[in-house]
Formats: C-alpha cells, structure tokens, sequence
C-alpha cells in the first residue's frame, strides 16, 4: 500500500475561545488554505473534531508551505490561536477521498492521530515524523526556532511586518508605511525580520528533501 503525507493540527486552548468565534474562523482559515493550495492537496483539510483538522497532501514540501502559511496568517490575525501540528508520512490503506478527508484508513492516519493526542508538557507545536528522522527532527527544531522570533509580533504590524520581508530597502518601506528609515531599520533588527526570512528559506529548501 502506498505512502502519504497525513497532515493534521488542532486549535490549542480552544476552550478558552468563544465557541461560534472559533468555528466561523477556523472555517475560513481550513477553506482558504485548501483554495490556495489545492494542487497539492490530496484530500482536502477537514475539520473533524471543530477544533482539529486533517488532510493529505501530495508531498512534504506541500505540507510545511502550508505550515507555515496558517501560522503567518495567524502573525497577521487572521486566525486568533495557535495551532499544534502533525505531519506524518505513512500507510493509508484504502482509497483517497478526494473530496473531504473522511472514511480513509491506514497506519499513517492512525499513528499522526495519536500523535496529535499526545499532548505532554514541552512537546513541540511542530511535529514531524519521516523515514529521515534527522531529518524530521531538524525541521521541527527550526520551525520552533523560527515561529519562536515572531513571539513580539503584532498583528497590528504585520503589514509592516511581511513589507520588510519582501523588500530590503527600509527607505521604501517607511514612506509606505508614513515612517522614517530609522524606525524601519529598528524594527528589522529588533523583531529579527530578516533571521525569519533566512530560517524560512532554510526550511523549505530542507522540504524539498522528503520522500516523494
């Protein structure tokens, strides 16, 4: 039987939340992401529980994209929790439900599932398990590392945030954001923009090494 990437997260603390809040955002979120990455998305990202979610995508350089597209949409507000996360390369046993990611079975489903149960102190939010475990291990530690420079973000600056991402000169980005260099060039280097950037390129090149 083959192999697949078994994607899956749920919301942490998610009792906390109002319950009709949560949903109507947590929806949005699973919907957006299965539109913009449709093409590598198997079986597209379910709410199962109404606080978790599974997919299967096509390879593990789809599943981190997405990764790490919900927790920068989380940086910009989008979505107002974290979220732990399961990516899992196994067996799935019967034939993929190319419409929702319901009535499939396999090892792979049923390990990520417990894995996403375990829910011990200190763990990980990030958690990914391969054939490489040096590999699935060193992307769980940058993801860490990285995600853990964006602690003092705002999301009322995530427009000025994900601008310095995208462009190098602070001049241009503070006179569209009616500030001055010197205030662009701070933020930079106190809120480490650019070390997110380099980690960031660092694990999706790392990505592109999983089994296919």
């Amino acid at each position: 039987m083959p192999n697949y990437y078994v994607f899956m997260a749920d919301v942490i603390a998610s009792r906390s939340r109002e319950p009709q809040e949560l949903m109507e955002e947590f929806e949005n979120l699973v919907s957006t992401a299965n539109t913009l990455f449709s093409e590598g998305i198997l079986s597209p990202l379910t709410i199962t529980l109404g606080d978790e979610f599974q997919g299967v995508v096509s390879t593990l350089l789809d599943a981190v994209s997405v990764l790490v597209w919900l927790e920068e949409a989380r940086l910009k507000g989008v979505f107002g929790s974290q979220l732990r996360y399961v990516i899992h390369y196994g067996e799935i046993t019967t034939p993929l439900n190319p419409q929702l990611a319901y009535g499939m079975l396999g090892p792979g489903l049923a390990d990520a599932r417990e894995e996403l149960a375990d829910k011990r102190r200190r763990r990980s939010r990030f958690r990914i398990e391969l054939p490489d475990r040096r590999l699935a291990l060193q992307l769980s530690q940058l993801l860490d590392v990285m995600f853990a420079l964006t602690r003092e973000w705002k999301c009322e600056d995530a427009s000025l945030l994900f601008d310095m991402m995208l462009h190098q000169n602070n001049e241009a980005v503070a006179v569209a954001h009616g500030k001055n260099r010197s205030q662009v060039w701070k933020r930079r280097r106190n809120l480490y923009v650019d070390e997110y950037v380099s980690l960031k390129t660092v694990v999706l090149e790392l990505s592109e090494e999983g089994p296919c």
